[in-house]
């Protein structure tokens, strides 16, 4: 067995039956189409890449390459065609539910249309009622609740996730990205939020309740939206254009697109140079996940908060822009 096959199949483990180029062309109801891969298109598909494979399995993968699973690239690490691998079944599961379009697209300014309500969400009293009550009490400044798992199959080291409660907004973003040279592709669907009303921010909106504290919390319907990106570089250019255009430093400030907000929410999973370090809470039940950005010396108050309320509790790290760092913080910019 070829050095790249063996070392594939013990990555995947349990999986390694699935591990075969081959295997997952059969999977993937391919295997017609790696019938008119000829040596020389295989060739000229994967060029120099994937030559210590079988003949076989060489084909397979110049089919996989063609279906953009892989990257010519990733048959040079056994490790990147696993994590690719499990990527693209993960996505199956539910990321290609909500895949609007290309940055710029006319399909996407269509699309965005279309995402879908806020209905079932809505339905989830529990959660809804016990998360009030930790905003109530000062524990969290803030939560979103949305589809459960819903940012499984995207990779971390490409993909930004926003929120937003303006369709217009998304639009414009949208076009922005394309006019600045930044290209990817943009996911989006329902999700509904709370957080804390800066009194700085001016007028509330109506969507503003006051609790018996005084204490002003907006509740929001929004969308979470995944920026997908070709690289990890792109992300920095994203934060440069959302800074410049997105967000908003003075009342009525011109030269910004529609609904800029004076703190914009956006995170990645890895670290992005000039994002703050922070938590994300998860809270799951079956159907539904609740998310709660926390500044790391805040975290155990929090987990103290939620136990024994029944729910799956994880912690992850993540990075975030620096004004809804501030805004974590106590701030309004």
């Amino acid at each position: 067995m070829p050095a790249f096959a063996l070392i594939f199949m013990m990555l995947l483990g349990p999986l390694a039956k699935a591990a075969s180029f081959s295997t997952m062309v059969d999977d993937l109801s391919l295997s017609a189409l790696e019938l008119t891969f000829s040596e020389s298109k295989v060739a000229s598909v994967l060029g120099s890449s994937g030559k210590d494979l079988t003949k076989d399995e060489r084909r397979a993968a110049a089919v996989l390459v063609s279906a953009g699973i892989f990257s010519p690239d990733d048959l040079l690490s056994a490790a990147r065609v696993a994590s690719k691998y499990q990527q693209f079944q993960l996505s199956q599961a539910g990321k290609s539910d909500h895949l609007i379009g290309p940055f710029g697209a006319s399909v996407t300014h269509t699309r965005l249309n279309r995402i879908g309500d806020h209905s079932e969400l809505l339905k989830e009293q529990a959660f809804i009622t016990s998360l009030q009550q930790l905003l109530s009490q000062g524990v969290i400044t803030g939560y979103d609740l949305r589809k459960v798992n819903i940012n499984d199959g995207f990779d971390p080291q490409k993909t930004l996730t926003y929120s937003h409660s303006s369709i217009v907004h998304l639009k414009q973003l949208s076009t922005l990205l394309k006019s600045e040279g930044v290209d990817g592709l943009l996911y989006a669907a329902p999700k509904i939020s709370a957080f804390l009303f800066r009194d700085e921010w001016g007028e509330p909106p109506d969507n503003v309740v006051e609790l018996k504290d005084g204490t002003r919390v907006v509740n929001g319907k929004e969308w979470v939206v995944f920026f997908e990106f070709e690289s990890s570089v792109e992300k920095s250019k994203f934060h440069r254009v959302v800074t410049k255009y997105a967000k908003k430093d003075l009342e009525n400030q011109p030269g910004l697109i529609a609904d800029a907000w004076w703190q914009p929410f956006y995170y990645s999973e890895t670290l992005v140079d000039d994002f703050a370090y922070i938590n994300l809470v998860l809270l799951k039940s079956n159907t539904t996940e609740a998310t709660l950005t926390v500044l790391p010396e805040k975290v155990m108050r929090v987990k103290s908060a939620l136990d024994n309320r029944g729910w799956e509790v994880s912690v992850e790290d993540v990075w975030v822009n620096k004004p809804f760092y501030r805004f974590l913080q106590g701030g309004f910019k």
